[in-house]
């Protein structure tokens, strides 16, 4: 079972599934997603600069990207359903398919941002050492991750199966109205030391909790008001 899950977590096509239907939740109404948002436009510093989005799923962040006045934005995302439906929302926004591993681009990028995805990366060494090859010297890295406590915290209308994989992490398959979703749940600190290592500097760390918009839109979430759901680090890449 052990690695039946984690294959499952780490499969690139995940989203692909035919039961998975990511509209539901994937466009920017989804509450979540918006309350990543909310966090993200307080603390991205992105005007005049080139940005990566790995894992862009359907684009849901290229309009907040603009917003804050990005030069330059390109995508990286695997899922061929994901694509199909960024070239609809988004079809002057380049996006390169494949997972972090497989994409070699010479391209350097003065920020990348990751949404919810290193919960699906098989390697925390190495992509955070991919990370790092697509930032010019002092590039910034926004990476928003899982909070592990809250993830395996039975809530709502959800099933969860757990299983320990060791060095204190998880995978949990989440069975939902959508479809069943595999993530691998690893410790904060974790994430800080294997990012340094590979050359990026931890410059921050954000609790992503429940705001109000968050709770006016799905009040579900007034449960876990002073409860972090997830995290926001801003990394730095050493010159």
């Amino acid at each position: 079972m052990v690695n039946d899950y984690f294959q499952q977590a780490t499969n690139p096509h995940q989203y692909d599934s035919e039961m998975m239907d990511w509209k539901i939740e994937g466009l920017e109404k989804s509450p979540t997603r918006q309350l990543f948002q909310e966090y993200l436009e307080s603390s991205l510093d992105i005007k005049g600069m080139s940005v990566i989005d790995i894992g862009s799923g359907m684009g849901q962040l290229f309009p907040l990207l603009k917003q804050l006045g990005a030069t330059k934005i390109t995508g990286l995302e695997p899922s061929v359903k994901n694509i199909q439906a960024s070239k609809h929302f988004s079809p002057d926004i380049e996006v390169y398919g494949g997972t972090l591993a497989e994409v070699d681009t010479r391209e350097l990028f003065d920020a990348a941002i990751s949404v919810m995805v290193f919960e699906h990366i098989p390697d925390l060494t190495e992509a955070f050492k991919k990370v790092c090859a697509f930032l010019k010297p002092g590039g910034k890295f926004y990476l928003i991750a899982a909070d592990k406590s809250y993830a395996v915290t039975p809530r709502f209308d959800y099933k969860l199966e757990i299983v320990d994989i060791g060095d204190g992490e998880v995978v949990v398959k989440t069975i939902r109205p959508l479809g069943a979703l595999y993530d691998v749940l690893r410790p904060t600190d974790s994430y800080v030391k294997t990012a340094e290592i590979q050359g990026l500097v931890l410059e921050k760390k954000i609790e992503i909790k429940p705001t109000q918009t968050l709770m006016e839109l799905s009040p579900k979430y007034l449960d876990f008001l002073e409860i972090p759901m997830s995290h926001l680090f801003v990394f730095r890449k050493k010159n």
